[in-house]
């Protein structure tokens, strides 16, 4: 066995479980599907950067939960795109942590309730730390190691 899959195999035995999942929001108001967008074409893959495995899931968890704007207006998008923001990013104790992106060409654009959405999907697809959910035309969210979160506006 190499360094790095016993490495993986020591750090898997010691991995908690994530918390059953909830749709109530941080300040305990109850979430609903209504808004929910549909993207019945999309796939996802767990793939990510090699850092993945260092990153806290806590640091995701608290990006998507406490930095978006959670609303249905479009603030979010690719580069090029013409929304204000890209994404958002939490490192715990340091600048380097999870980001959530929004990729792919200008056309690629998001609401926070949609990037929300999309976080919860990549995680039900089994996705424990990175992972991507692509849709439209070339677009995706990313979850992954960002090394400096101060970069994401």
């Amino acid at each position: 066995m190499s360094i790095g899959a016993a490495y993986v195999a020591v750090v898997n035995a010691f991995v908690v479980p994530p918390p059953p999942y909830s749709d109530q929001t941080p300040n305990n108001q109850t979430l609903s599907n209504l808004g929910r967008r549909q993207d019945e074409d999309a796939t996802y893959d767990c793939k990510g950067s090699i850092m993945c495995l260092t990153m806290r899931r806590k640091a995701c968890d608290e990006a998507i939960n406490y930095k978006v704007i959670r609303d249905d207006e479009i603030n979010y998008g690719a580069e090029g795109s013409d929304a204000p923001h890209v994404g958002v990013c939490h490192g715990i104790a340091s600048d380097f942590g999870c980001a959530i992106l929004i990729e792919g060409n200008k056309d690629c654009r998001r609401s926070g309730n949609d990037m929300w959405w999309d976080f919860q999907d990549i995680r039900e697809m089994g996705c424990h730390r990175c992972g991507h959910k692509h849709w439209g035309e070339g677009c995706t969210t990313t979850i992954d190691y960002y090394p400096e979160c101060g970069k994401i506006h």
